[in-house]
This record gives structure tokens, sequence and C-alpha cells, in this order.
């Protein structure tokens, strides 16, 4: 590892730690986690709802593809050699 990357970590190790320091030890960093706790339940939320709503639209897809597979298995379209035969007239 060179030394710029080493550099690099410690100082984002550093701030990283300062921003802990600050939000939990200082009464200020407490008004802001306050603050911010419904917003991050709200965000918590939303998310569970959107995996919610794209396991159903999964759920929706799958069941169109199994549809579309079930009629093109019973039309004389479908792949299984049925279809228009080529006779002359």
């Amino acid at each position: 590892m060179d030394n710029q990357t080493q550099a690099s970590r410690i100082l984002v190790g550093a701030a990283l730690g300062a921003g802990f320091a600050f939000l939990f030890l200082t009464r200020s960093g407490q008004r802001v986690l306050n603050s911010a706790e419904p917003w991050l339940d709200a965000v918590i939320r939303d998310m569970q709802r959107l995996r919610g709503a794209a396991a159903k639209a999964r759920d929706a897809v799958e069941g169109g593809r199994r549809s579309f597979a079930a009629v093109q298995e019973l039309s004389p379209f479908g792949n299984k050699g049925g279809g228009f035969s080529e006779t002359s007239h």
C-alpha cells in the first residue's frame, strides 16, 4: 500500500470518528440525531413499500410469462410444429 492511500484511509477514519463523536457526545449532535430519526424511519418505510411493490411486479411479470407460454402452446401459431402449411393452390 502506498503512502497516499494509507494517508487517505487515516483521514477518512479520523473524519468518521469526529462525525460520530459529534453526533453522540454533544448536545447539538443529539439534536441532529433526534431530528433525523423520524426522517430515517420514513425512508425505511418507503424502502420496504418499494421492495413489496417490486416483488408484486416480479410476480405479475412471471405470471404473464406463464400465461403467454400456455397460450403459445395452445395456439396453432406456436413453436411446436403448428401453424400454416406450405401447400400450393
